[in-house]
């Protein structure tokens, strides 16, 4: 049953992002639907079973993070509970206000009652979608409980990016600009592969670059070959056929790095030289079978690889976006200060999941012409939805895995630890930067594709090293028969 439960978890990974991101209506419910039904489905297969795990799984999540994550799901159900108003005057004075100005318009009925949530219903809804994410990486977590496993999971994300790096690619050099039939007008310039939006498109492909080179770098056996080894011995410890092999893993980094610079998204360049430069950091400063030097040089070759590659194919348009534009893009300023403005008002319990498109319009100072449905930074927008409270819990959660995750990487020797672990923890990261300044994890293909990061993390950091301890020395022995 776990098989089967794996392969759906791997097609919804590779194809939610394909409707647009994830966002379309139909997409959302088939999500929930096919991820509460595998949770049935695991439940009472684990009840039907008569085999007992005798081995602890040592990539549980943390306990303060587990925590932490609930009490945000328990501020979530009050936020559409309905509470007196005299409680409610206490927790949300400005959510009472609110309310009493529609009774006032004739827009609602006067209750004793009112919820936190300015709407109970939207909220319910992001909520649903919330806990659909939390069941996905239970189920993830649970069926993803072998090395084989972990690698074909890493290879199912990184065709996911291939997919969408080549497909955005094409429709961009094209000229078709499309997302299958439908014409993209909004950034005809650019590569967005099945995304509406080129950021969201990119933060996609930020996730899956650092991982793609951290597989290149473990099919490679350069965290294996155990230190001092002469260049003859590693080339017969390589051989000619894994030489052909982790070449052919050199492209998928190439591929995504350079679909990414075409998004000509400027935060998801950025990013990508951020993610380039700290994987080489780590590489300098941790020892990895104490051949840091030789990882750093194959990590400088795909970089220069897709600098070269974008400056042949065509780089003058990317770099236009930095000059007329800038770094800094005003109107998001705005944005952070209008939401700024809307947390001072509700800064306890927030507006509630899923309000921020209706709770924002009477802070807006400015006619944008167009709906202002995200903050364009995603710790402002949780914030303004789930107040210092629910959005710092959420905030406080996801920083606290990922140190947890990097002080994990840090003491393992596992070979596909140490590169699909570093490689995971480099797109996580990512998404943390992306979010400083817009809403990919608003996007479900996003979310999705964040999670198995860190799943497949915690399960890269808990392989045992001595489980491949003398791969290097079976190459050499091999090649001496």
């Amino acid at each position: 049953m776990k098989e089967v439960i794996f392969i759906f978890l791997c097609l919804i990974i590779f194809l939610l992002p394909l409707p647009f991101g994830g966002t379309e209506e139909w997409a959302v419910f088939g999500l929930e639907l096919i991820v509460f039904s595998l949770g049935l489905v695991y439940f009472f297969s684990q009840l039907c079973s008569k085999q007992i795990n005798q081995q602890p799984d040592r990539s549980t999540l943390p306990l303060p993070v587990l925590i932490l994550l609930l009490l945000f799901l328990f501020i979530s159900i009050i936020q559409i509970i309905p509470l007196p108003q005299s409680w409610l005057k206490v927790i949300s004075p400005s959510t009472l206000a609110w309310r009493k100005t529609l009774v006032e318009l004739n827009l609602a009925a006067e209750s004793k009652y009112q919820t936190i949530s300015l709407s109970p219903w939207s909220s319910a809804y992001e909520m649903v979608k919330f806990i659909a994410y939390g069941i996905f990486a239970f189920l993830l977590s649970k069926v993803v409980d072998s090395k084989s496993r972990i690698k074909t999971l890493s290879l199912v994300l990184i065709a996911a990016g291939l997919f969408q790096a080549l497909y955005g690619m094409s429709e961009h050099f094209g000229g078709t600009h499309r997302i299958f039939t439908w014409v993209n007008r909004y950034y005809a310039g650019s590569a967005f592969g099945t995304f509406v939006n080129r950021d969201h498109y990119s933060a996609f492909l930020e996730m899956i670059f650092p991982l793609s080179l951290g597989y290149f770098l473990v099919r490679a056996n350069y965290f294996s070959l155990r230190p001092g080894l002469s260049w003859r011995q590693r080339l017969a410890a390589f051989g000619q056929e894994n030489l052909q092999k982790s070449l052919l893993f050199i492209l998928p980094p190439l591929i995504i790095g350079v679909g990414l610079v075409f998004s000509r998204c400027r935060s998801g360049i950025i990013i990508f030289l951020i993610s380039f430069s700290l994987m080489m950091l780590i590489l300098s400063l941790s020892r990895i079978s104490g051949r840091h030097r030789t990882e750093k040089k194959l990590v400088r070759l795909v970089f220069s690889l897709v600098l070269l590659a974008a400056i042949l194919i065509g780089i003058n348009p990317v770099l236009e976006r930095f000059t007329n534009e800038g770094l800094i893009d005003n109107n998001r300023l705005l944005y952070y200060r209008y939401t700024i403005n809307l947390i001072r008002d509700f800064p306890v319990a927030g507006t509630g999941l899923g309000t921020y498109v209706k709770a924002i319009n009477p802070y807006l100072e400015k006619n944008f012409g167009v709906i202002i449905s995200h903050a364009h930074n995603d710790y402002l927008e949780v914030l303004a939805e789930s107040g210092l409270l629910g959005g710092g819990l959420l905030i406080l959660a996801g920083f606290w895995l990922l140190v947890f995750l990097f002080k994990k990487w840090a003491s393992v020797r596992h070979p596909l630890g140490r590169g699909l672990g570093l490689g995971a923890l480099m797109g996580i990261l990512a998404i943390f930067l992306h979010s400083l300044t817009d809403f990919s994890l608003r996007m479900p293909g996003n979310v999705l594709l964040w999670i198995s990061l860190f799943v497949l993390c915690l399960k890269c950091l808990s392989l045992h090293p001595e489980e491949d301890m003398a791969e290097a020395e079976y190459y050499l022995m091999k090649n001496k028969e």
